[in-house]
């Protein structure tokens, strides 16, 4: 399930989550969901059609300061790939830090600006297209400013939340960048594989198009099919080959992955018996 905001609750202020945490320790319940935010890349419209642009873009994300924008470590985790952390295919990976391994570490704005340098594409213009709620409004003003550094014309354009995903699901409106999140509808790599970054997931000129990158390549498409087949006799064996795709999507950088939320639950002191269930809390 994608979107910009979960409408069904009020996001707390990040800077009352202290005082969430100490005042009202006994009624607050967090709770780790594999929710997944990140900024999608338009890989059809420059200057997103270019890898190295892309990939500077992961480079050059302080995704630790992101993080603080959305609540901070209490409420998130960094993440630099499309499956989740302890989701089923999930193999820790980050390329895009200072020192590339399992882990983000640290933003690289050297190696950011020498792939842009190199792309030729500085002085573009670029648009964020973003939503007015506090949360994401901030998140996307840091991404203008961090495109802006990058050398690019970059500003932002405002939508009502109720449209803004529609628009940037239609790839005839050309949205360069989006930041968006994915609950998955069911636990299986093959949700997000198939639907956020994959082929099956672009409609084009469709206002139901989730793979809001429009990203599509055929030899990941390829493994993709065999995981899918593979997945209906060998689960194990389908989990290691959507580590794989999941590793050569994020190498070929269609989103920049940010962090997978955790679900900060404040309840009144009359609830009893409170229980979380993950498959239906997006």
């Amino acid at each position: 399930e994608n979107g910009q905001a979960d409408w069904s609750y009020d996001t707390p202020p990040a800077d009352r989550l202290g005082e969430l945490g100490s005042r009202f320790a006994s009624q607050v319940h967090i709770n780790p969901t594999p929710q997944m935010y990140h900024m999608a890349l338009n890989t059809k419209v420059a200057p997103f059609d270019k890898l190295a642009v892309r990939q500077a873009l992961n480079f050059a994300t302080d995704r630790n300061a992101v993080l603080q924008l959305a609540g901070g470590k209490s409420l998130g985790e960094i993440t630099c790939q499309v499956l989740p952390p302890r989701f089923p295919g999930h193999v820790d990976y980050c390329p895009y830090t200072k020192n590339p391994g399992a882990r983000w570490s640290a933003p690289d704005m050297a190696k950011a600006q020498q792939l842009i340098d190199q792309s030729g594409t500085k002085g573009m213009k670029v648009t964020v297209i973003a939503t007015p709620d506090e949360q994401s409004k901030a998140i996307d003003l840091y991404f203008v400013s961090l495109l802006r550094k990058l050398g690019y014309d970059a500003g932002i354009k405002t939508l009502n939340s109720s449209v803004q995903y529609s628009f940037v699901q239609d790839s005839g409106n050309k949205a360069q960048i989006s930041y968006s999140y994915w609950y998955p509808d069911y636990t299986s790599a093959s949700n997000f594989m198939t639907t956020v970054v994959g082929c099956d997931g672009f409609h084009p000129n469709s206002t139901s198009s989730p793979n809001l990158s429009e990203f599509c390549d055929p030899a990941i498409q390829k493994q993709t099919e065999q995981a899918l087949k593979l997945a209906q006799t060998d689960p194990n064996g389908a989990n290691r080959l959507w580590a794989q795709v999941d590793r050569a999507t994020t190498d070929q950088a269609p989103l920049v992955a940010l962090y997978v939320a955790d679900r900060l639950d404040l309840v009144s002191k009359r609830l009893g018996n409170y229980q979380f269930n993950p498959s239906v809390a997006g």
